[in-house]
């Protein structure tokens, strides 16, 4: 019996178009979003963009402005303050638990991602070093073997999106993040779950300062 495999649907489109807009920076936080000007560029009805903007607003994406309507949420540093407390506590334990199962098999995608991070840093594009840091962490999430985490934090990680563009505009520190990462992913490779736990912690406790800085109050 064939299967037939579907796509994505126009809604499901519609919703990850404008979330990247929203995460890479093209929609400033705090732009007013009027459904029929975004239905008319976007080449839909106003239908499915209705749905994909109260997606974003159940997900923190935009909210309401009274007689503005919707608008992109701000970067607002107590927001980010409450990921990272959430990142204190599930990263390292992601980490622990990766560590249990780190083997050869992991260890060439691992160093992979070394070398595409330390080739974003050279690259110097904001967007580039962004998906790096980002698919390294979700791969740790993945190979901790608890598929909450990967969906949880997948959320999370598109807010930080938004924060880190600022993070990383400077130049200085942009090796120290992946010295970071590589940190994390030795431990990893040598089963070291203590290890593991410590480095990545402390990694998340320096960008939580980074981001903390680049917000303002």
């Amino acid at each position: 019996m064939d299967i037939l495999v579907q796509g994505p649907t126009l809604i499901e489109q519609t919703y990850a178009s404008l979330l990247n807009a929203i995460c890479d920076g093209r929609v400033q936080p705090g732009a007013r979003l009027n459904q029929d000007e975004l239905a008319g560029r976007m080449g839909v009805s106003r239908q499915p963009v209705g749905q994909a903007l109260s997606i974003l607003k159940t997900q923190g994406f935009v909210r309401d402005a009274g007689r503005r309507g919707l608008i992109v949420a701000p970067l607002e540093r107590d927001f980010f303050r409450s990921i990272y407390e959430l990142r204190e506590a599930i990263d390292p334990m992601a980490a622990r638990l990766a560590a249990r199962r780190g083997a050869q098999a992991e260890a060439a995608e691992g160093r992979q991602l070394i070398v595409a991070g330390r080739n974003a840093v050279k690259s110097a594009s904001i967007d580039t070093l962004i998906a790096a840091d980002m698919r390294f962490h979700m791969w740790v999430y993945k190979l901790a073997g608890n598929p909450l985490l990967v969906d949880t934090m997948r959320l999370y990680w598109n807010h930080l999106r938004l924060a880190m563009a600022e993070v990383l505009r400077p130049a200085e520190g942009r090796k120290k993040v992946w010295d970071e990462h590589e940190a994390i992913l030795e431990a990893l490779l040598d089963r070291d779950g203590a290890a593991a736990e410590r480095h990545s912690l402390r990694h998340v406790r320096d960008a939580a300062q980074r981001v903390a800085d680049s917000i303002p109050a």
